[in-house]
């Protein structure tokens, strides 16, 4: 009984009206940001979830619209360079004209899958510890290995940390959390990882599987042999393109335009000979 007495005496000194018009108001600021935000650049979308993720400059930009300061602090921390374990905890608090606004938290360690392993071609000679193979979307088959130099990555998991802190704290403006998930505010870090093909071969490139539309499950090379012109749109035309995709494409290109040129220089070479064997007949005449 006295639980409910208290929250009546709470509403009866409300001003209904008064939140009737901050509702309004993080309604139109909701609105104001989702027209200020670029797709892509301020916030992406990965498919299967139902809110576009917030990325770290789209929560820039709603700063500069507030008028909000991050500032940040470290509630946990552990560095053992020995053990190669390394996790930050940090806070981050959004001031503006000095007065706190909102806050959020965020941690990251070295044992995050992203972080504790890296997946390779072929497994080092000499290297003893966990390898699992692994097939990745594109048909390749790799292998799951321990990362051999977490240390280097200590600035980046402590930067990782920094900025989940600053997109939980930038969520709580206006409500954002309605309108925009950080739960994969990091997904572009792990699609750059997934896409680091620097040293792709022709071999790889003609390898790698379709994993959508009407040629699923067909090759790369395949694909090239039973219709160029959808590889020419998927290479030059669709800007949604896989970049690993793309990337195996334009190397497929490169090699078929090598091989051309290798092509016509042999025919050059091979009409080079036949006028060469031609001019010796025309002097072994008797006239």
């Amino acid at each position: 009984m006295g639980n409910e007495v208290n929250a009546l005496s709470i509403i009866d000194t409300v001003d209904i009206d008064n939140i009737s018009t901050t509702m309004n108001k993080i309604a139109q600021m909701q609105i104001i940001v989702q027209k200020t935000l670029k797709k892509g650049h301020d916030f992406g979308e990965v498919p299967g979830t139902s809110k576009p993720t917030l990325l770290k400059p789209g929560g820039e930009k709603i700063c500069m619209l507030f008028g909000l300061n991050p500032e940040y602090e470290f509630l946990q921390t552990t560095e053992d360079y020995d053990k190669e374990f390394f996790s930050y905890n940090i806070r981050c608090t959004l001031f503006r004209n000095g007065q706190p606004v909102a806050q959020g938290v965020g941690s990251c360690n070295s044992k995050e899958k992203k972080y504790r392993y890296i997946n390779v071609d072929n497994i080092p000679e000499n290297y003893t510890g966990f390898s699992e193979p692994i097939t990745d979307k594109y048909g390749r088959t790799k292998y799951k290995i321990n990362n051999p130099d977490i240390c280097s990555l200590v600035n980046t998991i402590l930067k990782m940390a920094k900025k989940r802190a600053f997109i939980d704290s930038v969520l709580q403006v206006a409500s954002l959390s309605e309108v925009f998930t950080q739960d994969l505010e990091d997904m572009g870090d792990l699609i750059q990882q997934e896409n680091d093909n620097s040293a792709m071969t022709i071999d790889q490139a003609i390898a790698i599987k379709i994993s959508f539309g009407k040629y699923k499950g067909a090759t790369l090379g395949d694909l090239v042999k039973q219709d160029p012109q959808y590889c020419d749109w998927l290479y030059s035309k669709n800007e949604k393109t896989d970049p690993v995709i793309k990337k195996a494409l334009g190397i497929i290109q490169e090699e078929i335009i090598k091989a051309k040129e290798k092509e016509q220089n042999q025919v050059f070479e091979d009409l080079k000979e036949e006028q060469k064997d031609e001019i010796k007949e025309d002097n072994d005449l008797p006239f």
